[in-house]
């Protein structure tokens, strides 16, 4: 069964992904409820919601999930960051707001750079907000920076949501029996009742969007797609049924079917497509049981092929 923390861990596996004294006043980070300090010479990111220093690949990404605080953080600790390549250096009890929060200092090598980070968590039983702060190490005083950055954080919890579509940089429609359920980064998610939680959902599937959140060189691009495909989180004995180059909206992606077990051992259906763009992809993920598979494969096809760029 497709489950919310397939979904958490979706998510933290994409945010594995100049510094100078911060603005004194707050900024609301597109997309999201979260405001804080902008440090001196970031812009807006285009490809997540945050802010980016492009000349030195410094960032802050800030992430909030429907999901509850104690569930998405169970991993926030020094073999749980292990486990996703990062280095957990220190974490402490903060507050944001009433919300209970976890400050950590992390490191990470990724790309032959190593990289200082700075989270920090807050939630309660319906959300949890993730904003991480990351500078190359080599970059003078940047964990200064960003901690002070991050700390600036403050929660605009009745605020109006924002909404899931409106600056996103493509489109895409669902279908009668997959519904769009929320927006986590610039990551759509369609299910079946148009909830990302919902205990009395019968049918399991769920369809995801996302865009990648840097710019990538990407090679070999069948090799990438099937590396992408092994690294669906929690399933394991990935068997590939199909794959080929197609064209989505006049673009070139790999598309792939393939078939994977999940943790309890159930049997999945995955269509996957890859669409790449001069500087980047975007992936388009389905997921289901596999006794689902003739009536969930073409309404799948149907949402990726609606896919087109702005």
């Amino acid at each position: 069964m497709i489950s919310m923390k397939w979904l958490t861990c979706a998510v933290v596996t994409l945010l594995i992904g100049t510094l100078a004294a911060a603005d004194a006043a707050t900024t609301r980070v597109r997309g999201t409820r979260v405001e804080m300090e902008r440090p001196a010479g970031f812009v807006d990111a285009a490809n997540f919601s945050g802010f980016q220093h492009a000349e030195d690949g410094s960032s802050i990404m800030v992430t909030e999930m429907p999901a509850p605080y104690t569930q998405a953080t169970a991993g926030f600790n020094a073999d749980g960051l292990a486990s996703r390549g990062m280095k957990l250096v220190s974490k402490q009890g903060v507050k944001v707001g009433h919300f209970p929060a976890m400050l950590l200092e992390v490191t990470q090598d990724a790309y032959g750079t190593a990289y200082h980070k700075w989270m920090l968590t807050f939630g309660d039983d319906a959300r949890t907000v993730i904003v991480t702060g990351t500078a190359p190490a080599a970059i003078p005083g940047a964990a200064d920076v960003l901690k002070k950055a991050v700390l600036s954080t403050t929660y605009a919890e009745s605020a109006a949501v924002p909404s899931m579509v409106a600056d996103l940089p493509f489109t895409i429609s669902g279908t009668k029996d997959l519904k769009l359920a929320n927006r986590i980064q610039n990551m759509l998610v369609f299910t079946s009742t148009g909830k990302i939680r919902d205990p009395d959902a019968k049918d399991p599937s769920l369809f995801i969007v996302g865009q990648a959140f840097s710019d990538w060189d990407i090679g070999d691009r069948t090799a990438f797609a099937r590396k992408r495909l092994n690294q669906v989180e929690g399933v394991t004995n990935v068997e590939v049924l199909s794959e080929g180059d197609v064209k989505i909206s006049g673009m070139p992606a790999r598309e792939m079917t393939a078939s994977g077990v999940d943790k309890k051992g159930d049997k999945l259906f995955i269509v996957q497509t890859i669409v790449y763009v001069p500087k980047g992809y975007f992936i388009l993920q389905g997921l289901t049981d596999l006794s689902l598979r003739l009536t969930r494969e073409p309404q799948f096809r149907e949402i990726v092929n609606s896919f087109k760029l702005k």
